[in-house]
């Protein structure tokens, strides 16, 4: 099955989305912040990241989205945003490499549907 990694700083969400994919089968990382999402990726390598834009520990959802496009290319990018001029902020987040902007917030079936049009239903 895929690896999803979820970085986010508002805690509920982390969890909900967390249990929530791991019923779906999906093997899970969960961080609240960006420096602790970035070397969950050196260490599992996860197919998919689930990423807030604004996060609290001082780095941006673009810093992580930047550096695990360098640790590992292929990697799928959805970014969480509930701030912000939604058009300038998906035209900035799509130049970095992010696959999909997603606004909050927004619903469990949502998130899983955007996750098997990235990764397909299983492997």
């Amino acid at each position: 099955m895929y690896k999803v990694l979820v970085i986010d700083d508002e805690e509920s969400l982390l969890f909900n989305v967390r249990d929530f994919l791991a019923s779906k089968g999906y093997t899970v990382f969960a961080s609240p912040n960006g420096a602790e999402g970035i070397s969950i990726v050196k260490e599992h390598q996860p197919d998919l990241i689930l990423l807030d834009l604004h996060l609290k520990d001082g780095l941006m959802g673009t810093d992580v989205l930047r550096i695990s496009k360098m640790l590992k290319q292929d990697i799928k990018v959805v970014i969480f945003t509930g701030f912000g001029d939604e058009e300038e902020t998906r035209s900035k987040c799509m130049a970095g490499g992010a696959d999909v902007l997603l606004s909050k917030p927004t619903s469990l079936k949502n998130i899983r549907e955007t996750i098997e049009n990235l990764l397909g239903k299983g492997k």
